[in-house]
């Protein structure tokens, strides 16, 4: 595969390694000029159409995600037996290289990385597309620290540790659901355990879960309880240790309900908040509890606590009474409105506001309201909160410069980067940039534009139309006499054919406009094509004397005729030898000799 280039753009320059489905290589983007991934589907599956559907389907669905911390898939190709994938280049290492190097993990460090793999995965999500094989190997880490999620719904094949389930693949044994151990359909969650096996691995060093083979250790996701983190290293914080439990759930409803929630839990970890103490609030706003171990209450016990409900009772029915008598007001329009303005409207109907999100928005701008929690004019009671989103702006981003590239190369740059370009193009005439490459764009290139901005491109026509002496076409082929008029910018018109004793079938032999004769550049040049016979075949006799100095010479003969260049002749002769060889030729033409692979001699033919 080294040196091969796919697609006639990608050129393979070094094998990084490979797994059960595929092979790695580092390539080349010749047309871009960028260090490329490319995944390269083993040989055992190319012919496999059903595996072939969904990882060209799948592959396709991931291209369309845009995150920071996801490898962007750049293109999916063929080349005869070949399926490939080609992905943005990550320079680093797998997060489980540096589990293995520096495990167990700084809090502070692991945190940091989870939290980014929540983001990536809260992405995806958000796309519908579920990774299935979340686990250190396929977790790129850069230089600078960032993360980088690769392998996103491509991991359909199977060997090793990987497990299959009516031939879908359905993850990797040590980081696996119980779920996917079940073959049940898999959900958002199932990605947010793969998580927290992770987590618990870079805390640890160690995978919750071992066997003797995959299959045992799925069996243990099933059925067993991990060692309780803090068993293993007592210095992780309880909350930290409480959030690896919680995305480890074996039953969905005990888990995190998405990787943004986890997120948040371990930004509160981070922040040093007591996690416990949000989780009970939680929990008693859900009607829900924690399991304690309650002793048996003797009659005086039970006497207080009965006195301490009727208590409670009378409480809560001044407290629902007094709720009962609060006003109503009508929830104003918010979106659009300045955070503070928005604020202000909120207290002036009796309501209060919460920020529930900052986020970037393409028209909104910077500080104003996105969205709403109660919809405009509902009527609610006072005092009630109304979430709102506040706008980041729109996203901005480095508009890549594009001119000077063939429009494909251009078109595909900019949607990567994440920006819209313009169906339709201008297009002008240009002195020194080739036809089909970009003249200009914009916005310029290299500047700072929102995330879907249009961009507009004007591409070359080319340099104007100018006087260019006529080729000589008599005698080429109608594909050969095509290229030569489209290298000259001349258009082929008003082909005839006709016969010829003088030219082959095929060969053109005549032309409206003769050779060397100037005409200007875009014009039409009619062309008569010969049906043949062509010419009859002749003989010529070449006689020669191969030099006497001792050594042997190779004697070559080619002939250039109407029917084009021929070898009639090769073959070694010792020192001294007369040669007399006879060559057949159509038409008229000239007779070439070479000595030693040098131009002997050469004479034209009647």
């Amino acid at each position: 595969m080294v040196g091969r280039i796919l697609g006639g753009r990608y050129q393979v320059e070094e094998k990084l390694g490979g797994g059960g489905m595929a092979l790695v290589y580092r390539g080349k983007d010749l047309l871009l000029n960028r260090t490329v991934t490319i995944k390269v589907l083993r040989e055992q599956y190319a012919h496999d159409q059903e595996f072939i559907r969904r990882f060209r389907r799948e592959a396709q669905a991931v291209a369309s995600l845009s995150h920071p911390h996801i490898v962007s898939i750049y293109d999916v190709g063929r080349e005869e037996d070949l399926h490939y994938l080609v992905m943005e280049y990550v320079e680093g290492k797998t997060l489980k290289d540096l589990i293995v190097e520096a495990a167990p993990m700084p809090m502070e460090l692991a945190v940091h990385i989870t939290q980014q793999i929540c983001e990536a995965l809260e992405h995806a999500h958000q796309h519908r597309i579920i990774h299935r094989d979340i686990k250190p190997q396929n977790i790129l880490i850069t230089k600078d620290g960032r993360v980088k999620v690769t392998d996103f719904g491509i991991a359909l094949a199977t060997t090793g540790a990987t497990l299959t389930y009516d031939s879908s693949v359905i993850g990797t044994a040590h980081y696996l659901s119980p779920e996917q151990a079940k073959g049940e359909v898999l959900s958002n969650q199932s990605d947010v355990y793969s998580i927290g096996v992770v987590l618990y691995e870079m805390l640890s060093g160690q995978t919750p879960f071992t066997g003797d083979s995959p299959i045992g250790v799925a069996v243990k996701h099933l059925q067993e309880k991990p060692r309780p983190l803090r068993e293993l290293k007592p210095k992780v914080p309880a909350a930290l240790a409480r959030v690896v439990t919680k995305a480890m759930a074996k039953d969905r409803e005990e888990r995190y309900g998405s990787a943004r929630q986890m997120w948040t839990d371990l930004e509160k970890v981070r922040l040093g908040l007591d996690l416990e103490e949000l989780e009970d609030e939680q929990m008693a706003a859900n009607g829900k509890h924690r399991r304690n171990n309650r002793r048996r209450l003797r009659p005086l016990g039970t006497v207080l606590i009965a006195a301490l409900a009727v208590l409670m009772g009378y409480g809560l029915w001044m407290l629902l009474d007094s709720w009962l008598v609060v006003g109503e007001t009508r929830v104003p329009m918010l979106v659009g409105e300045t955070e503070t303005r928005a604020q202000q409207m909120l207290e002036g109907a009796g309501l209060k506001m919460r920020v529930d999100e900052r986020r970037f928005h393409p028209t909104i701008p910077e500080g104003s309201v996105v969205s709403q929690s109660e919809e405009p004019n509902k009527v609610i009671k006072k005092g009630r909160i109304v979430g709102v989103d506040i706008s980041l702006g729109p996203e901005m981003r480095l508009l890549p410069d594009v001119t000077g590239d063939p429009e494909r190369v251009a078109r595909l740059r900019l949607t990567n980067e994440g920006f819209a370009v313009d169906p339709n193009v201008e297009m002008v005439n240009h002195p020194d940039i080739p036809e089909g490459r970009v003249v200009s764009q914009d916005p310029a290139g290299d500047t700072r534009q929102p995330k879907g901005t249009m961009v507009r491109l004007t591409i070359s026509a080319g340099p104007p139309a100018q006087l260019v002496p006529m080729p000589n076409l008599i005698g080429l082929s109608m594909e050969e006499a095509r290229v030569v008029l489209e290298e000259a910018r001349l258009v082929p018109e008003d082909i005839t054919y006709t016969d010829s004793n003088l030219y082959f079938s095929g060969q053109v032999s005549g032309q409206s406009v003769p050779a060397g004769e100037p005409i200007m550049q875009g014009s039409g040049v009619r062309l008569v094509v010969s049906k043949g016979p062509g010419p009859l075949a002749q003989g010529a006799v070449v006689k020669m004397t191969v030099p006497a100095d001792g050594r042997e010479h190779e004697v070559r003969i080619v002939v250039v005729d109407a029917k084009g260049t021929h070898e009639e002749y090769r073959r070694t002769h010792p020192p001294g030898e007369n040669l007399s060889v006879r060559v057949p030729y159509f038409g008229t033409g000239k007779v070439q000799v070479y000595l030693d692979g040098q131009l002997y001699y050469e004479y034209s033919l009647p």
